[in-house]
C-alpha cells in the first residue's frame, strides 16, 4: 500500500500509515550512518517529534521530511560523539558513514556528469593532437600514474625526454583546453541571452 504522501492533516490513520510505510527503511537508511539501535532511536523520535507537531504541520512531502529529518539526527547524532570524545577523530574513524552523510549533499547530479563526460571527451580530443608517443608517455603519468623515471626505464629513453613529452602534452592540453573552453561559454551566454 503506497501512502499519499501529499497529505494535508496528519490524523492518527495517516500517521500509523507512514509510520508502517517508511519505519524500516528509514531504519535501513540510518544505518548507513549509525549502529542499528541508535538508528532505531533516531527514526523512532523523528516519528514522535512528527507526531507532535501535527497540529501544526501542513505535509506536502512526508517521505522527503522524514529521510531529512533522518538524515539530520543522524548527523547531529555523530556531531555529538565527535564533542562528546576525548579524541575526535577516533570517532570520526569508527563512524563509517559519517563521511556519506556529507557527501550526499555534493554527489554529482546528471548536469554535473554530463558536463563530466564533455570535459573528458575535449581532454581525449586535445590528446589526438600530441604525437602517439606524447599521448602514451602523457597516460602512463597520469592514468597509470608512473614516475617519469619508471616511464623512462618502462620505454627505454631518459627520464628528460619523458618529462619533455609530458610538457609537450601538457602544453597542447591548456591550449586546446582553453580555447574551446572560451567557445564553450560563449554559447552557454549565447543560449542564456536567446
Amino acid at each position: 500500500m503506497q501512502t499519499n504522501t501529499n497529505i494535508l492533516q496528519l490524523d492518527e490513520s495517516h500517521f500509523e500509515q507512514l509510520f508502517f510505510e517508511y519505519q524500516p527503511r528509514l531504519v535501513r537508511f540510518a544505518m548507513r550512518f549509525v549502529d542499528e539501535e541508535t538508528a532505531e532511536d533516531i527514526v523512532q523520535n523523528c516519528f514522535l517529534r512528527l507526531w507532535n507537531k501535527r497540529e501544526n504541520t501542513i505535509l506536502t512531502n512526508a517521505k522527503g521530511l522524514l529521510f531529512m529529518m533522518v538524515r539530520n539526527e543522524c548527523l547531529n547524532e555523530l556531531k555529538h560523539r565527535v564533542v562528546a570524545s576525548s579524541d575526535p577523530l577516533d570517532v570520526m574513524m569508527e563512524e563509517k558513514g559519517s563521511e556519506q552523510l556529507y557527501w550526499q549533499d555534493f554527489a554529482p547530479g546528471a548536469e554535473a556528469i554530463l558536463v563530466g563526460k564533455e570535459l573528458q571527451q575535449l581532454v581525449d580530443d586535445a590528446l589526438m593532437q600530441t604525437s602517439e608517443k606524447s599521448r602514451e608517455i602523457f597516460m602512463l603519468s597520469r592514468k597509470e600514474e608512473l614516475k617519469p623515471k619508471e616511464i623512462a626505464e618502462q620505454m627505454g629513453i631518459t627520464r628528460q625526454a619523458v618529462e619533455k613529452h609530458i610538457h609537450t602534452a601538457l602544453d597542447i592540453l591548456k591550449k586546446y583546453l582553453l580555447k574551446n573552453f572560451i567557445l564553450m561559454v560563449a554559447l552557454c551566454i549565447l543560449q542564456l541571452l536567446f
